[in-house]
Formats: structure tokens, sequence, C-alpha cells
């Protein structure tokens, strides 16, 4: 009798320890205040950007406003830093949060199926899905990111470009950076 009193509680124990890992395993979540950015630096808050860990990936809940209505490039940055740079002799807006997060090193590269043919493109971890914004420059639809967790996420920043990833006729990736936010716990 005693042996089956300690398993059924030891037995208890495992299970709210499983219970307990499993539900604050997917709880990480940080609100990054985001700001518009320019060539002379950080500007006026905009709203703000939830990072949050799911079953799913990482969902990523926007509450922007005052952007262009329409599509706009959206990606994680590798460093904590929405100051502007120079490059070239030209000031750069946002600059200083360097290129994309990229952990798995595949920058922009072909993607190839085994018989050689081109299959899409690769991109790095921190290119996100498209934000939208309205007729009225909010933007609050949700995107989702199977590669990304939040705790990957610490001291780098959110970018957002003036274009869509690849609108035709504008530059490539995005072109101008607009709104940035550093994230942090």
């Amino acid at each position: 009798m005693f042996c089956v009193k300690i398993f059924l509680n030891l037995f208890c124990f495992v299970l709210v320890i499983l219970f307990c890992s499993n539900s604050f395993s997917y709880a990480a979540e940080i609100r990054v205040k985001m700001n518009k950015i320019s060539t002379d630096g950080v500007g006026s808050a905009i709203g703000y950007i939830i990072l949050k860990d799911s079953h799913h990936g990482l969902s990523v809940k926007p509450n922007l406003r005052e952007l262009a209505p329409g599509n706009h490039a959206f990606h994680i940055h590798e460093k904590p830093s929405c100051e502007p740079g120079v490059k070239d002799g030209e000031k750069v807006a946002g600059l200083m949060a360097g290129g994309h997060f990229d952990p798995t090193n595949v920058g922009h590269a072909m993607k190839h199926d085994h018989s050689k043919k081109h299959s899409g493109h690769m991109k790095p971890h921190g290119d996100l899905p498209q934000l939208l914004a309205g007729v009225d420059g909010t933007s609050t639809s949700s995107v989702m990111t199977k590669n990304l967790k939040v705790s990957q996420l610490l001291n780098r920043s959110i970018m957002v470009h003036k274009y869509g990833e690849n609108d035709p006729g504008k530059p490539r990736g995005g072109g101008p950076r607009v709104a940035c936010g550093i994230i942090t716990k």
C-alpha cells in the first residue's frame, strides 16, 4: 500500500510538472514599442507590436498607425538599434539595426530541388510575412512564422520598410526603413 501511495504521488507530481512546462513553454510574449524613423533619427511612436510564442510558431500582432496604405516589408534585424547610419556617404534611416537576422546564414539564396530546377527563394529567418496597412494607415492583422521564437529575438530590432517585399518598380526588400522598434524584455 505504501508503494502505491508513493507511486501515485510521484505520478501526480510528474503530471503537474509536464502540464506546467507545456503551458508555459508557449507563454513568452514581448510588447515592442514602434517609432517612425528617418535619416534624422528616431521619431514619434506609432504603436506597438506583440511578439508571442505559440504552438504554431511566432505570432506577430501589430497595432500600428501612420503607415502608408499597402504592403510593407517586415523584418527582424540583427542589432538592437533604430538609429541612422552612413553608407556610401549617405545617411540611411535605421542603418544601425544591421542586416536581417539570419541565424542559419541562408542569405537571400535561391533554393533548388534535387533535379537542380529552381524551386523558390530561401529567406533569412528574420524575414516576416508582409505587413498590410489599410487605407487609414493602420495595421492590426497578425502574421505567423514557424522559424522564430521570442527567446531568439531579444536584443534585436524589428523593422518596417516603406514598400512591399517585391512591389513592382520598387527596391527589392522593401526599400527605405520607415519604422523600427527594439526588442527587449
